[in-house]
């Protein structure tokens, strides 16, 4: 695939405008894509018997492909090559280990905010704890995309290749 954007993505609507910055920048700078959708079972299942951590952990599995399956078909219409990837764990971690692991990614993409959005914080805490590792254990760069990124006065105009 060559060089390529990490999308991270939870499937929520600060996570969709960073899909869509990510689909614009890979166009425009001829880069492939590949999404990421980091399941984190144990947060979602630890209160739970044994018995019913299987079916929550397939229904999380199934929402990451349908989150994912929405990123493919944005990236189809662009005509990106992209590659669609699921892992368990924590989210922020994943990232890094999944970036610090291929070499060809040059960008990290992420939203503003995530599923658990907080009041009125600014920044999520995945996308922090993320930001943080630029430099230290992160080979590439690492943008927030605009929750406002849907607005067409926000949207950026990429330009080059």
């Amino acid at each position: 695939m060559g060089r390529k954007i990490l999308l991270g993505t939870d499937g929520s609507e600060p996570a969709r405008d960073a899909a869509r910055l990510a689909v614009q920048l890979a166009g425009s700078l001829g880069l492939g894509l590949t999404a990421l959708r980091v399941v984190d079972v144990d947060r979602y299942t630890y209160d739970y018997a044994e018995e019913s951590r299987s079916d929550i952990a397939a229904e999380l599995e199934n929402h990451a492909k349908r989150v994912l399956g929405e990123v493919k078909e944005l990236a189809d219409e662009a005509g990106l090559d992209t590659t669609l990837e699921i892992r368990q764990g924590d989210s922020s971690r994943e990232i890094i280990r999944f970036a610090q692991d291929d070499p060809d990614i040059v960008m990290i993409v992420l939203g503003a905010t995530g599923r658990r959005r907080l009041g009125r914080q600014l920044i999520g805490s995945t996308a922090e704890r993320v930001v943080r590792q630029v430099g230290r254990d992160l080979p590439c760069a690492v943008m927030i995309a605009p929750s406002a990124f849907t607005n067409e006065s926000a949207r950026l105009e990429i330009k080059g290749g």
